[in-house]
C-alpha cells in the first residue's frame, strides 16, 4: 500500500521477551519454505486461508492452530482494533536477504503489513525506496511496499519477525497518524509509544477477513484501480508516447464493456464467460505492445501492475471450472505475434477461456508476461 512516507512507527510497544518464549514452542518443522524459494527465509502461518497450510490471499482468513498456541501474540494483534488477513512469524536466517522487489497485486492495494520484531539485532536493515531503518525489538512498524523494499541479516543469527496484514479500521489509521516517521521531519508531539504487556487472563476476540477478493469486480473498483495505474503510467517521463496512448485506451475501453457486461448481468453466472473473455482479450492486446513500459513512483512494469491488480483478481467465481492459461506466456515471448487493432469488439462472443494465474503451477511461466516463473511473480510474498 502507499503511504506519505517510507516508514511509520506506531504507537506501541510490546514485551519481546514475552513473545520469544511464546515461539520457542515451535520445531524446526514448524518452519515452512517461503513460497518463492528465497534462500533462508522461512514463516510459520499463524492466520492463513482457512487456518491452512497454504499462502492464499484469498478466502476466508483463520487462525491456524499455531496462533492457538500463542496468547500473547493474539494480544499484540488485536491491539491494532481492525480486521486482520495473512499472519505469520517470519524468519531470516543469519546471512540471508529478502531480495528487493515491490508489492504490486490486488491484496497490497488497500493493505499495510505490520512488522513487530521479536529476535533481532542493531545490524539487520530493513530498505524502503532509497532510506533504510533497523527495526527494534517489540516496536510496531509499517511500510510503504509499493516502493521497492527489501530486508539484509548480516549476522549469523535468525532474524524473527510477527508481522500480519490489514487494511485496517478507523481507530487503525487514527494510529498511523500519531506514528513516528523517522524520514518526515520532527513531530509536532514527543514520539511516545504506549507499551502493552502480557496479560494472563486476557483472550480477546481475533476478528479475521472473510471477503477479500471480489467474485466479479464492479465498474466503480475496476475503474479507480486502472485509473490509478494509468497516472502513474503517464507521469514517467521518456517513453513512447503512442505505446503509452495505445496502453491506456486498451485499458480504458476494457473498462467501458467490462460496466456494459456488469449492466447485463451484474454478478450474475450468466455473464462469467463475457468477463472471461473480456479479460483474455485485454491480456493477449497488452502483450502485443512491443515497448516495456514502466511506471514513475516504483520503477514497476505497468503490464505486471495492470496483471497483478486486476487481470488477476477481477473475476475470481469462475475459477474452479477453467484450465491453465500458460499459453499466454507463449504469445509473450513471441515477438512476431501481430498487433491487435485495438479491444476486442466481440469479446461477449469468444468462447471459454483459461483462468487467472493461481491454478498455474509455480514453476510455469506467469501469463503477465513478465519473463519470470509464476512462484517469483504474482504468487509471491
Amino acid at each position: 500500500m502507499r503511504l506519505d512516507t517510507e516508514f511509520i512507527q506506531l504507537p506501541f510497544t510490546f514485551d519481546a521477551d514475552r513473545l520469544a518464549h511464546e515461539i520457542s514452542v515451535f520445531q524446526d518443522g514448524d518452519w515452512q519454505k517461503h513460497p518463492t524459494g528465497f534462500q533462508g527465509n522461512t514463516a510459520i502461518r499463524l492466520i492463513s486461508a482457512f487456518g491452512g497450510e497454504n499462502d492464499d490471499m484469498s478466502g476466508p482468513m483463520l487462525p491456524t492452530p499455531h496462533l492457538q498456541r500463542c496468547p500473547y501474540i493474539k494480544q499484540v494483534i488485536t491491539t491494532f482494533k481492525s480486521v486482520f488477513g495473512r499472519s505469520r512469524l517470519m524468519l531470516l536466517a543469519g546471512g540471508n536477504v529478502v531480495p528487493s522487489h515491490s508489492d504490486v497485486n490486488y491484496h497490497w492495494y488497500s493493505r499495510v503489513r505490520i512488522h513487530v520484531p521479536i529476535i533481532t539485532f542493531p545490524s539487520v536493515r530493513f530498505y524502503c525506496g532509497a532510506k533504510d531503518i533497523h527495526m527494534g525489538r517489540g516496536e510496531a512498524w509499517i511500510f510503504d511496499n509499493w516502493r521497492n523494499h527489501s530486508v539484509e541479516n548480516p549476522t549469523g543469527e535468525s532474524r524473527i519477525h510477527l508481522v500480519f496484514d490489514t487494511s485496517g479500521s478507523a481507530a487503525f489509521w487514527d494510529m498511523v497518524d500519531r506514528g513516528y516517521r523517522p524520514f518526515a521531519g520532527n513531530p509536532a508531539t514527543p514520539f511516545q509509544p504506549m507499551h502493552v504487556p502480557y496479560r494472563p487472563d486476557d483472550d480477546p476476540i481475533l476478528e479475521t477477513e472473510k471477503y477479500n477478493a471480489p467474485d466479479v469486480m464492479s465498474p466503480g473498483e475496476l475503474d479507480a484501480l486502472t485509473e490509478d495505474i494509468l497516472q502513474d503510467l503517464f507521469a514517467r517521463q521518456g517513453q513512447s508516447k503512442d505505446a503509452v496512448a495505445r496502453f491506456a485506451y486498451l485499458v480504458r475501453q476494457f473498462c467501458r464493456e467490462w460496466r456494459m457486461v456488469w449492466a447485463l448481468h451484474g454478478r450474475g453466472s450468466e455473464g462469467w464467460l463475457r468477463y472471461r473473455a473480456l479479460l483474455n482479450g485485454l491480456q493477449e492486446d497488452l502483450l502485443n505492445i512491443d515497448q516495456q513500459l514502466i511506471l514513475a513512483s516504483n520503477e514497476a512494469k505497468a503490464r505486471f501492475v495492470l496483471y497483478g491488480r486486476v487481470v488477476q483478481s477481477a473475476l475470481t467465481a469462475d475459477q474452479a471450472v477453467q484450465p491453465s492459461i500458460s499459453h499466454l506466456a507463449d504469445a509473450a515471448a513471441n515477438t512476431d505475434y501481430p498487433i491487435d487493432t485495438g479491444v476486442r469488439q466481440h469479446a461477449a462472443e469468444a468462447a471459454p477461456f483459461p483462468a487467472p494465474s493461481r491454478h498455474i503451477g509455480r514453476n510455469e511461466p506467469c501469463a503477465c508476461g513478465s519473463g519470470k516463473k509464476y512462484k517469483h511473480c504474482h504468487g509471491i510474498i
